[in-house]
């Protein structure tokens, strides 16, 4: 069985990076690659720690763990810390927050990925968004589970 090696040359440096990327994607990491690179953070890659990220990773991102309060993303890293906060609300009443991330952030990731519209928001714009997207889905999951208790009773 032959072993995979990376190439030296260039393609490896890119395969490296590409390999990179997803991992970074699946860890919820994505605005923390880019920001170390220094590339644009585009709004969507904002929302990946919120549905890629684990609890503890969003409870640091909460509590403002990051140290570059002051950067050019630092109303970006505001804004998020308070969804973070939000989608572990929504968890804990609602969750897990697998779940909630399954059902509702994954999606809206990849919506805004998709939207040449969402590209161009402020924080704040964005932060709207997600919040009412998880207040809807809060509200959605009290109507649900009012119906279920009526139809037990």
């Amino acid at each position: 069985m032959r072993r995979f090696r990376w190439s030296t040359d260039g393609r490896g440096r890119l395969c490296r990076e590409g390999v990179g990327d997803c991992e970074a994607f699946l860890r919820g990491q994505l605005a923390e690659r880019f920001e170390d690179r220094g590339v644009s953070v585009p709004t969507w890659a904002w929302t990946n720690l919120l549905a890629h990220g684990s609890e503890p990773d969003l409870r640091g991102d909460r509590c403002g763990s990051w140290t570059n309060g002051q950067s050019v993303n630092g109303q970006w890293r505001r804004a998020r810390a308070y969804l973070a906060t939000e989608a572990l609300s929504v968890a804990q009443a609602h969750g897990p927050l697998v779940v909630v991330q399954e059902r509702l952030l994954r999606p809206l990731e990849l919506d805004l990925a998709a939207s040449p519209t969402a590209a161009l928001w402020a924080p704040s714009q964005w932060a709207t968004h997600v919040g009412s997207a998880l207040q809807a889905h809060r509200d959605l999951a009290r109507r649900t589970s009012r119906v279920g208790l009526h139809h037990q009773g």
